[in-house]
């Protein structure tokens, strides 16, 4: 995998909005009306440019899957961090329902460990059917940066698809929280960096 640049920038922010269009949890973030699509493009657009940010932004040999893996520490510069969050109030949740999304980001954020670990925030395959080979390198590429760190790995799911995939790839549900919200489940997963 490498780092994702301004060239391959389009590209990656094409697999992740394909791959979340229909994720209940990134449906349940945003405003549901008629630009419902351009919300969720402009979520991982913030996803992806807050992860560019912290250096951890990485895009498939082959440009078919994302990866957004975080060091837990990094910060990104405070004015970045604003223009993001505004955007995020005006092109996608809307700012009748930033509240809402404030506190639930509360609620998942103290469910993370202090401690220094990496963060998956986002895994993504663009082709679906044929895409055993690139979710392969996501997972070698991950497993390997979190070996040479010597820091274990923590992500959420609301999918019970990406949490099989997870749970087989040697991930265990650390705690569960469920929304109240369409009946989602968000699952709270760690990898120790030893496995």
């Amino acid at each position: 995998m490498k780092s994702v640049t301004k060239l391959t920038f389009s590209t990656t922010l094409s697999i992740l909005t394909s791959a979340f269009r229909d994720n209940p949890g990134v449906i349940w973030v945003v405003k549901k009306d008629q630009r419902i699509s351009a919300r969720v493009q402009e979520l991982c657009r913030f996803c992806l440019t807050t992860a560019l940010q912290k250096e951890g932004a990485f895009i498939t040999e082959d440009q078919k899957g994302a990866a957004l893996l975080i060091k837990s520490w990094k910060k990104q510069p405070p004015w970045n961090w604003l223009i993001g969050y505004f955007r995020l109030g005006q092109h996608c949740i809307g700012w009748d329902r930033a509240i809402t999304i404030i506190k639930r980001e509360r609620i998942i954020q103290s469910k993370r460990p202090k401690q220094k670990h990496l963060y998956f925030w986002m895994l993504a395959v663009k082709d679906h059917t044929y895409g055993l080979e690139t979710i392969k390198e996501i997972r070698d590429f991950v497993f390997e940066y979190s070996a040479k760190e010597q820091l274990p790995i923590y992500a959420e799911t609301t999918m019970k698809s990406t949490l099989n995939l997870y749970l087989r790839y040697g991930f265990e549900i650390y705690d569960t929280w469920e929304t109240g919200e369409n009946d989602i489940i968000v699952y709270f997963i760690r990898r120790d960096w030893k496995r």
